[in-house]
């Protein structure tokens, strides 16, 4: 299959409307939450779904780790390696999955006191999602290496809708709690996986449109392409700085502030949430042509369309956040007062701008099994934790409006020190790489 721009172009706003459709979902979840649940149920449900985020890291892994395989897949031989890996995969899943919920039977109580929960089910429930997350991860993975966008956004738009359907449903009907919330995440997954899985069956694994361009030579064996710990690592760095304010947040705001968290804070997170989803599925659409270019066939065009669609689109989105701010939260969360949350807005906008520009340009290295950039992004997730609980006292103090507003520009300041981190490390293999060509 030759890429074109316009293919790429097809390909990329197809799934910036899958993504804007199970976002849509998403957003309308926690809108439900909000309003069926309150605000103190939506907070907590918001902590439970950091916990999945961070420890969620091994998702991203397990995803980018498959795509490239399958993506860098050009002869028989690699393709059968990479169905016996794919199997192995998810048996380490449910073997790791097993241990932490054997560990979660002592630990469970302990856990749910520090989050503020009443019962130890909605960690449970939130040890499923993981689980479940992990297992669409590797499906998504086979999706997006093989260039199979329709069934990789039909999973997002099964995910979303699914999710929405399910907490609307579970919470008019059985009432509002973190539970139910939770349980309806776990519910959309499974849906997901269900998508995901009709999308794949017909094909298998292989990547019909991969066989080698005349002249070129077999990639490696997918062994030598990466492995799963540098990954890994690097989606827990990045998982971090965008999640560990929530966890910060819901372990030392007072009691009076959590209905100021729930009325300034998250609604501001959730509009930057809804805003990278204009701008990943780029990343997405981009990652198996680079990693496939790298492999020796084609693609070596996607990376430069990637960058410039992210810095216009997100550019545009954020600019758009600056002059009315209250917008999108009347849009996304209909029930949130816009004159508390809308000062927070821009802050989150402009801070989700860096953070996505970083994750194309780490992409793009994860492509070419570059991980020099997984070091510095651990140090600045580690460095942001410290800044937030070494400075609580000072980040917290004043009224909750300021307190609030300290912590999200601390967000943003980590985030632009992740792009300028992802510059260094990509623009000098860039420019080398130009040179040679």
């Amino acid at each position: 299959m030759n890429e074109s721009r316009s293919q790429f172009l097809k390909q990329s706003l197809w799934m910036i409307a899958a993504t804007l459709g199970g976002g849509a979902g998403m957003a309308l979840v926690h809108g439900s939450v909000s309003k069926l649940g309150g605000a103190q149920v939506y907070f907590q449900f918001k902590s439970l779904m950091a916990i999945f985020y961070v420890v969620g890291a091994a998702q991203g892994a397990l995803w980018t780790l498959t795509a490239r395989q399958t993506a860098t897949a050009l002869t028989h031989d690699a393709i059968q390696a990479t169905r016996a890996r794919l199997k192995r995969s998810a048996g380490t899943v449910l073997l790791v999955m097993t241990l932490a919920g054997l560990a979660l039977i002592p630990g469970g109580p302990a856990l749910a006191s520090h989050l503020k929960l009443t019962s130890v089910v909605p960690l449970w429930i939130t040890w499923g999602l993981i689980l479940a997350s992990l297992l669409a991860a590797l499906q998504r993975g086979v999706l997006q290496g093989r260039q199979d966008f329709a069934g990789l956004g039909s999973m997002s738009i099964a995910d979303g809708l699914g999710r929405f359907a399910s907490v609307a449903v579970i919470l008019t009907w059985l009432g509002g709690s973190a539970t139910g919330a939770i349980g309806g995440a776990l519910s959309g997954t499974l849906i997901a996986m269900a998508v995901g899985f009709r999308a794949i069956r017909p094909w298998g694994v292989e990547n019909p449109g991969s066989a080698l361009p005349p002249g070129n030579a077999a990639p490696a064996t997918t062994e030598t392409l990466g492995g799963f710990w540098p990954l890994f690592l690097g989606a827990a760095a990045l998982q971090a700085l965008s999640q560990l304010d929530n966890l910060f947040l819901q372990a030392t705001v007072p009691e009076a502030w959590q209905k100021e968290v729930g009325s300034r804070y998250s609604p501001g997170a959730q509009v930057g949430f809804a805003l990278s989803q204009f701008t990943v599925p780029l990343a997405l659409v981009m990652f198996p042509k680079v990693a496939r270019s790298a492999a020796g066939g084609e693609g070596r065009q996607a990376f430069r369309w990637t960058l410039l669609a992210t810095v216009t689109l997100g550019g545009l989105a954020a600019l758009g956040c600056t002059l009315l701010p209250w917008l999108p939260v009347k849009i996304l969360l209909p029930g949130i007062p816009t004159e508390l949350s809308a000062p927070l807005v821009p802050w989150f906008a402009w801070g989700m701008l860096a953070f996505t520009l970083a994750n194309v340009l780490f992409s793009d290295r994860m492509a070419h099994g570059d991980f020099r950039f997984v070091p510095g992004a651990l140090v600045l997730a580690a460095a942001y934790g410290v800044s937030l609980w070494g400075f609580q006292d000072s980040l917290l103090r004043g009224s909750p409006a300021e307190g609030l507003q300290r912590v999200v520009q601390r967000l943003v300041l980590f985030n632009a020190a992740l792009l300028v981190w992802a510059v260094l490390v990509s623009a000098p293999s860039r420019f080398r790489r130009r040179g040679t060509n």
